[in-house]
């Protein structure tokens, strides 16, 4: 495979006539609004860069995503240079973007204002599935996400399970696009769960948001839970730090765990087939220096069942991240004796029962007891006369 064209230089100079764009495109490469026709309804408004994405009522499947009026003076050149780098691509690197990505087409301008916005492709229908949520159903876009997550949460909502093959066949593409990305000298700094639909059925994925990227470095798109340890908060995103956060998607969609336990499972080396795909992830997540990460293109090998070929020394790592505490029934306290006492069934105080009370005699045992006692005066009076 030849080198692609590093984009950035000197000599980078932007196509201006009609587009030979493989995917359908027909006008030139820079375009005015009133070149588009009439724009539908948004799709999408105020997300990240763009004050709205709008359907190309003329032009199906195409989309013109309108930026904020605030973009950089120079983002009318940083696009002309994205629009055209596809062309220093070899053959099957130039089908893999435009297959993968929402590659820009055109870049939008009006009178004051060279970068309105620009030309991009409607994802592909294969990445819009049937969700289920309880007795609801929506259609919708699959984001990669939903890799990260068991079997069978992924069961749960109806899309057919991925597997370990089908994950490895996300995580391979998906480090492709990245690779080429690289080899163009381009950072996204971008990567995470939002930014990357997946198609269960096809097994692919396609990357959105990259008419962001720029070369050599960019700024920082802080992300929860994404933050690279070693770029310094306030300091520009680099190739580096794109190599942090890929390692970061590929260890949470391979593992389907987005947790401490990611690690530790890539740890564990669960993947025989791909060996050496552990040590690429483990050095890319852990290594204490950061330009010693592995490339893209190191992590893509080794997806593909290549070993881990390294130029320089491996680096150091730091150690793996705790894991969170499991939560534990309380432990009886032993006794002194050493033994646990066995705990008595409570039994509640009887309250002694007040005796019955005694009946009064009768009259009749009364009188029996006058007539014993006139018998022995009787018995007495006879008993002396004789």
């Amino acid at each position: 495979m030849t080198e692609p064209h590093v984009i950035g230089g000197a000599d980078d100079s932007a196509g201006t006539g009609p587009a030979a764009d493989p995917r359908g495109w027909v006008l030139p490469r820079t375009v005015s609004v009133g070149d588009l026709g009439p724009l539908a309804e948004p799709i999408s408004e105020h997300n990240g860069q763009a004050i709205a994405v709008k359907p190309l009522t003329n032009h199906p499947g195409w989309l013109a995503k309108l930026y904020r009026p605030d973009q950089h003076p120079e983002d009318a050149h940083r696009l002309d240079l994205l629009i055209s780098a596809p062309d220093t691509l070899p053959e099957a690197d130039r089908a893999l973007l435009y297959a993968g990505t929402c590659w820009p087409a055109a870049r939008i301008h009006q009178p004051g204002n060279p970068a309105v916005g620009c030309v991009i492709p409607m994802a592909p229908e294969q990445y819009r599935s049937e969700l289920r949520r309880g007795k609801f159903s929506e259609r919708r876009f699959v984001e990669i996400d939903w890799l990260a997550k068991s079997d069978e949460s992924i069961r749960g909502v109806g899309l057919p399970s991925p597997g370990s093959p089908g994950r490895l066949a996300a995580c391979r593409q998906l480090t492709a696009l990245a690779a080429i990305l690289e080899n163009l000298g381009l950072v996204y700094s971008d990567w995470s769960f939002s930014n990357a639909f997946w198609s269960p059925d096809q097994r692919s994925v396609y990357l959105i948001d990259v008419d962001g990227c720029q070369p050599k470095k960019m700024p920082d798109i802080h992300q929860p839970n994404w933050a690279d340890p070693l770029t310094p908060p306030g300091t520009d995103a680099d190739e580096y730090t794109d190599r942090y956060r890929l390692g970061l998607l590929v260890a949470k969609c391979m593992t389907g765990r987005r947790d401490a336990h990611t690690f530790h499972r890539v740890a564990a080396s669960p993947w025989q087939e791909q060996p050496a795909v552990s040590e690429v992830l483990l050095d890319m997540l852990l290594a204490t220096d950061r330009e010693r990460r592995p490339s893209a293109a190191q992590l893509n090998q080794a997806l593909n069942s290549g070993p881990y070929l390294r130029t320089v020394p491996r680096p150091a790592r730091t150690e793996l991240p705790p894991l969170p505490p499991q939560a534990t029934q309380p432990i009886p306290r032993p006794s002194t004796s050493g033994h646990t006492p066995e705990k008595k069934p409570h039994t509640p105080e009887k309250k002694p029962e007040p005796s019955p009370a005694k009946q009064p005699e009768t009259d009749a045992a009364a009188g029996w007891i006058v007539l014993v006692v006139i018998g022995l005066i009787l018995l007495i009076i006879i008993a002396s006369n004789h």
